[in-house]
């Protein structure tokens, strides 16, 4: 694919929307972090509410839904206060079930009303198809629910600044795609804030830049070849099917960790640490350790407000197979109101509970396995069937995202297998004509491998690039620059987790 200036001016000239891989959103945050250090640093948290509300409101769309940010906000923030001022417990009780109560009836009335209206029928609920759900819907509300809960079992003090707190809930970076934040860890961010660092800002720099490269030059290109298989499934042979769901999962890996990546240099550079929402996943050997580093703070949030409630592992080996399942369902219906997000969460809530079921006999048949004697074959193994059953209950969540028939692409990946070089040419020739071709294989290749090969160090991507030598920080900077403005799918840069 080859990127012409006439399309990088229109890119950088066009009436853009307020989205992360804009350039009015590089303009309006290089604004922002200027206008922010220039104040004193008790101005600073009321200069960034407003400018998270500007970037709410700069859609016309979006303006007359900021009650619904300004409601969750107040609401929770006064439930908040009532908890932990409240000694008697039923008011507490009340006023955590009222915030819980307006936070899931949002959710339902934006998300899953429709859903709702197809499953009960027309005489119970009327389908709207013109309802449109406010910006970030999921994760401010899951922030402002998860600071309520947080007060009532006292693992947070109350706050009495309604504008800091309102801060937390709009902070404009984590806004359209994460991660959820938690009260305790942003609030003394937020009532002190830091000095500027030139280190700091330099590595919250590379680590937008990094976003940017795996978001424009990896998971925009890649999306075009998926889309073209899954854009029409019954019209693919089984090795486009299989390549495409594969390289999906690089696809949604590049995207939402590039966005968070974006998020978190973002945030770097105005003062604030936010969480790491992701930990090479690609390199768990488990089922249940990849959940553990894919969408961190979203399975975080799960775990510490669904699955402990309902009780966890301190109970009976049904239940905490049931509790398994149950916050996997909750997961593919954050995702989304389509069956096919319920079946892949049901999916993985099986898969991740009989994991847990048969983890002792496959201890015991490891210890007995000769191959296993050689450590390297057996973490190979492992994160191979991890990754392999990732991408088999990936399917459903790519055919609620392109909207296709699951169960056809299933049948057709068993379909139009001509061995080995024939099976090869089909996957060449569609990558083609989808768009990738000329350099842009090798540049997908080589940028994957620097990823993979970057992120599996473990570091912060930020504190790492600081303690490289010069010659090879600059070289990535180059590189990183070079890449984008070459190798971008400009104009192709709508993200998949904004509209969660």
């Amino acid at each position: 694919m080859t990127i012409t200036w006439e399309q990088v001016l229109a890119f950088l000239s066009g009436d853009q929307s307020m989205t992360i891989t804009s350039l009015l959103f590089i303009v309006f945050f290089a604004a922002t972090a200027l206008i922010h250090y220039a104040l004193p640093r008790i101005a600073r948290p009321y200069f960034l509410l407003a400018a998270s509300y500007a970037f709410f409101c700069y859609d016309p769309a979006n303006r007359p839904l900021v009650w619904v940010l300004l409601s969750a906000t107040l609401i929770t923030w006064l439930c908040g206060l009532v908890i932990g001022r409240v000694k008697n417990r039923a008011v507490r009780v009340i006023a955590l079930v009222a915030a819980i109560a307006f936070g899931i009836g949002v959710l339902v009335y934006y998300k899953y009303w429709n859903l709702l209206a197809d499953s009960l029928g027309g005489s119970w609920l009327a389908r709207r198809d013109n309802l449109l759900a406010p910006l970030g819907l999921s994760y401010f509300t899951f922030a402002a629910l998860s600071y309520t809960i947080d007060v009532y079992k006292h693992r947070c003090r109350v706050e009495t600044n309604p504008f800091h707190y309102a801060l937390f809930v709009s902070f404009f970076p984590t806004l359209i795609n994460g991660p959820i934040e938690r009260y305790p860890q942003l609030r003394p961010q937020i009532q002190k804030s830091r000095r500027f660092s030139y280190n700091r800002c330099a590595g919250g720099a590379f680590r937008m830049l990094w976003g940017y490269t795996k978001k424009m030059v990896i998971a925009d290109n890649l999306s075009q070849y998926v889309s073209v298989v899954y854009g029409d499934p019954t019209q693919m042979s089984g090795p486009n099917l299989v390549a495409a769901t594969v390289l999906f999962a690089i696809q949604l890996y590049m995207d939402f960790s590039g966005c968070c990546d974006i998020a978190l240099g973002a945030a770097r550079i105005l003062g604030y640490d936010l969480i790491e929402n992701f930990q090479s996943p690609f390199e768990s050997r488990s089922f249940g350790e990849f959940w553990r580093r894919w969408h961190i703070s979203m399975t975080g949030w799960f775990r510490d407000y669904v699955y402990f409630s309902l009780g966890g592992s301190r109970c009976a080996p049904w239940r905490h197979y049931l509790n398994i399942i149950i916050v996997f369902l909750c997961s593919g219906l954050w995702h989304g109101a389509d069956w096919r997000y319920l079946v892949w969460g049901l999916a993985c809530g099986l898969i991740s509970a009989f994991s847990v079921l048969t983890a002792r006999p496959r201890r015991a048949l490891g210890r007995i396995n000769p191959l296993y004697r050689a450590g390297w074959f057996k973490t190979l193994w492992q994160i191979l069937c991890t990754n392999v059953l990732f991408c088999v209950t990936l399917v459903f969540f790519a055919s609620a995202l392109y909207n296709a028939d699951p169960f056809a692409i299933y049948s057709a990946m068993l379909q139009g297998w001509q061995g080995l070089a024939g099976s090869w040419h089909q996957i060449t020739a569609l990558l083609y004509d989808s768009g990738i071709d000329g350099r842009l294989p090798v540049v997908l290749w080589f940028g994957c491998f620097v990823v993979f090969a970057v992120e599996h160090t473990g570091q912060n991507i930020s504190a790492w690039i600081r303690k490289q030598v010069w010659p090879l920080r600059w070289t990535l900077y180059y590189t990183a620059a070079a890449a984008i403005l070459f190798f971008a799918a400009f104009g192709q840069s709508a993200f998949i987790y904004q509209q969660y």
